[in-house]
């Protein structure tokens, strides 16, 4: 009963990539991304539905809302070489600078941080089974028939290793929590979004965002929001003009 009812959805599902798809390889863009649009809303988000959303937007001409979901796609599969070659490509024709992760940056999204908790909690077990071994010794090497001077180099070979190794880890968890927290939004207005001094329609401009740009949301009031560009220039843009890289993540008060 239960391949009964599932079989219709997956037929439907794949009907409306395969008419994207047509869509697309048709010239007929904006179609394309509004499907892709529509089965995103349904099936929720996907490296490759970002990607595919990403590459019928940036043929339709809509810079912002194709770097926006490259960005989305290459959260989610940070190490695809795919995404980011493409991501990259709409960033030069927009004039904007690359962005490429670093290979720790790849590291840092593709490991969850429980992760790295858990080599961290295994370093610290051999440090203490070394601390107990180095206290037994004579008697660990008696009972396992183990030259005692071996045994002792053994236990200050893991002390050497482990204390550093831990120290690092708790470093990378740290990192990885704090880099992983980050709000980041891609401006989608049209052309440019405006900086501006404080959050109120009459303050005075600071500058300009291009479309596509990366920015880093550190506060809101209202309808606007506090980011750092990267140029790490402050200010504030209105809502409207920046969608985020997580979306929902704008509803989150930032800590």
């Amino acid at each position: 009963m239960f391949s009964l009812i599932l079989f219709p959805f997956i037929l439907h599902a794949d009907s409306e990539i395969d008419a994207a798809n047509r869509a697309y390889t048709y010239g007929s863009y904006d179609e394309s991304a509004r499907l892709f649009q529509q089965i995103i809303a349904t099936r929720g988000y996907s490296a490759p539905l970002c990607f595919d959303l990403a590459n019928a937007e940036a043929r339709a001409g809509h810079t912002g809302a194709a770097i926006l979901n490259y960005e989305r796609a290459r959260y989610l599969a940070p190490a695809d070489r795919d995404i980011d070659h493409n991501l990259q490509l709409a960033r030069k024709q927009a004039g904007l600078e690359p962005n490429s992760y670093r290979w720790w940056q790849i590291a840092l999204r593709s490991i969850d941080w429980t992760v790295w908790l858990g080599i961290m909690a295994a370093c610290l077990l051999l440090i203490f089974l070394a601390v107990i071994g180095t206290a037994y010794a004579p008697a660990l090497a008696a009972a396992s028939g183990m030259p005692l001077p071996l045994l002792k180099t053994i236990f200050k070979a893991i002390l050497f290793a482990g204390i550093p190794l831990c120290l690092l880890m708790g470093y990378v968890e740290l990192s990885t929590i704090g880099f992983n927290d980050r709000i980041e939004g891609v401006v989608v207005a049209p052309k440019e979004a405006t900086l501006r001094l404080s959050p109120f329609d009459s303050a005075d401009s600071i500058g300009t965002i291009p479309e596509g740009e990366l920015a880093t949301v550190e506060d809101r009031h209202n309808d606007y929001l506090r980011i750092e560009a990267r140029d790490h220039h402050f200010g504030w843009v209105r809502r409207t003009d920046l969608e985020p890289v997580i979306a929902g993540s704008f509803d989150v008060q930032p800590r």
